[in-house]
């Protein structure tokens, strides 16, 4: 069975280009791994997605080549293991704030014997409702646990979060990371915890994503360390692309 999670290592030297998809649709999934994105993040915090949601989004990209990472709403184990069983590729977890935190998340994110994840193989989408006993044999296989850094008092735990055990990427929040630190959306210290950021995850093996910001484009991300960037948004193209085309089809009938 091929799972969600596949094609998302680092297999080559390419930056990974992802869309963020926030529309609780499954169609609007099938768009974008038609598109040929490297990975999609279902976002359960901020967008409108339920769990149901979530998991037809994931039957629309299964087999597209779109890895398919499922953001949870919140650092709980509950969250972490329904969005695991409903078949996500990896899990982002954010606002992590320090690597005790950091560690309770890896246990809820692997089984035993590293961690506490419950087991209910013949009844979850993830394992083919009991048909792929390798789904549990071969975990993590390539499924990723991504935590995201969004505040400076995380960035300051930064390198002890990259240490956790089972960890495989930090993500970069850079929105909140203004906010919490009271910056200007153009600081210098937002692109200055960028790299530290990615500094960290490399430091200690692992990947490191972000969105885009202002003053970086995906080339100056890649030249930071960034191997995963998510470039497009499902809300702010199909917003852009409304109010452009209203707006030009206006201008023309004036």
């Amino acid at each position: 069975m091929r799972h969600e999670g596949d094609g998302n290592g680092m297999s080559d030297d390419r930056a990974k280009l992802g869309c963020w998809i926030d529309l609780p649709s499954p169609h609007v999934a099938e768009i974008v791994g038609g598109a040929g994105f490297d990975f999609a993040v279902l976002d359960l915090e901020h967008g409108m997605m339920s769990i149901e949601s979530a998991s037809l989004a994931l039957m629309a990209l299964k087999g597209t080549g779109t890895a398919a990472y499922v953001r949870v709403p919140e650092a709980s184990e509950a969250w972490i293991k329904r969005a695991l069983d409903a078949g996500a590729g990896g899990i982002m977890v954010p606002n992590v704030q320090d690597s005790e935190q950091a560690r309770a998340i890896a246990s809820w994110f692997h089984y035993a014997p590293t961690g506490r994840r419950g087991r209910a193989p013949d009844i979850i989408r993830a394992t083919g409702y009991g048909r792929d006993a390798a789904y549990i044999a071969d975990w993590p296989g390539d499924h990723q646990l991504i935590l995201q850094i969004e505040t400076p008092e995380a960035l300051a735990d930064v390198a002890e979060i990259a240490a956790v055990p089972g960890v495989t990427m930090l993500f970069f929040g850079p929105t909140d990371f203004t906010a919490a630190g009271g910056y200007t959306e153009d600081a210098p210290e937002i692109s200055d915890a960028a790299r530290q950021i990615a500094k960290a995850a490399h430091a200690a093996g692992l990947s490191a994503g972000t969105v885009l910001f202002p003053k970086v484009s995906p080339p100056v991300l890649v030249e930071m360390g960034y191997t995963h960037v998510a470039m497009a948004s499902d809300v702010i193209a199909l917003r852009m692309a409304l109010d452009g085309t209203l707006a030009a089809t206006r201008g023309a009938l004036k």
